[in-house]
């Protein structure tokens, strides 16, 4: 049987790296210990998963993003049908993100890009990274959104590590900032893709939308109620640990079933956890059985690499 799922919420590391998530963070250890391609693969075999798009979620110095860019790249040489790679960008120095870009697509074969919601506490909207989007809305590329330790995050993680509460409101964080911007206005050819169903983003969608009718909250004025809903609409939500109707739910009144892309996030989430996610995806009684098991191919048609297979097939 062909493995039918396409999942873009996968993560890797190069041989030799050792996973991040120190105690500090309040982790008692790695949430990803450890990777291989070939753990990757037997997972994916279980797992009826055809490819895995593989991203480093964390905030990365030029040389380090570099680096692991290009051993992305020999993985999507070495099995091109079975792994993606979504390139990492040094945002802390937009110059050298301008350089990536270009070396990433044009010399690796990058299918898209991954950020994380803040880079030091400057979030996206921030205007130092327009020239970054500017160049990626040229490209029409895909990027993928993945939360990271969320500005003054001593004060507000309660003793446990980001990805337990803040993370998924770093993600919310970061697109109001950047709705507020007007980047996801500007670049509108730039597909977005949220981690774990964009986290309160969509419950909150109807809060964000009466900024334009409150006088005392700063906004553009063509930012209007119908304005947000439109931009927010446009948005691609992943399933990763987040595939039960409480997070599904309010993604559908935000934006069209197709919109719902597969994810697992392997292998920091568990098997187990993916499991029960995968179970309670399919259980989903606010989506038919057509939307439900059209989640798993959702996600191809946002890289042009694996559209184009689609489109053959």
């Amino acid at each position: 049987m062909t493995p039918n799922r396409f999942d873009v919420h996968a993560h890797y590391m190069p041989p030799g790296a050792v996973g991040r998530g120190a105690p500090a963070q309040n982790f008692l250890a790695s949430p990803m210990p450890t990777w291989s391609p070939e753990f990757a693969l037997d997972f994916m075999d279980r797992h009826d998963i055809a490819t895995q798009m593989l991203s480093v979620p964390t905030p990365l110095p030029k040389a380090e993003a570099h680096s692991i860019n290009q051993y992305g790249a020999t993985l999507i040489k070495q099995h091109p049908t079975r792994f993606g790679l979504l390139a990492s960008l040094p945002m802390d120095d937009v110059e050298a993100a301008l350089s990536e870009i270009p070396f990433a697509f044009d010399q690796l074969g990058a299918d898209g890009v991954v950020m994380v919601t803040n880079y030091g506490g400057n979030y996206l909207g921030n205007a130092r990274f327009e020239p970054v989007f500017a160049e990626l809305n040229r490209r029409s590329a895909t990027v993928f959104l993945h939360p990271t330790i969320p500005a003054g995050y001593e004060c507000v993680a309660c003793g446990r590590p980001g990805p337990v509460i803040e993370f998924t409101f770093d993600t919310c964080r970061t697109v109001a900032d950047m709705l507020y911007a007007g980047v996801l206005n500007r670049h509108q050819n730039i597909k977005f893709i949220l981690s774990h169903a964009g986290g309160p983003l969509p419950t909150l969608a109807p809060r964000l939308s009466t900024i334009g009718t409150l006088h005392w909250v700063p906004h553009r004025p063509e930012l209007t109620q119908e304005a947000v809903l439109t931009q927010l609409g446009r948005l691609y939500f992943d399933t990763a640990i987040a595939g039960t109707a409480a997070s599904i739910g309010p993604v559908l009144e935000l934006t069209a079933p197709d919109h719902i892309v597969f994810g697992t996030d392997f292998p920091p989430a568990s098997e187990p956890v993916i499991d029960q996610n995968i179970a309670t995806l399919g259980a989903l009684t606010c989506m038919n059985e057509a939307e439900k098991s059209a989640i798993n191919q959702n996600g191809r048609r946002l890289f042009r690499r694996f559209a184009d297979e689609l489109r053959r097939d």
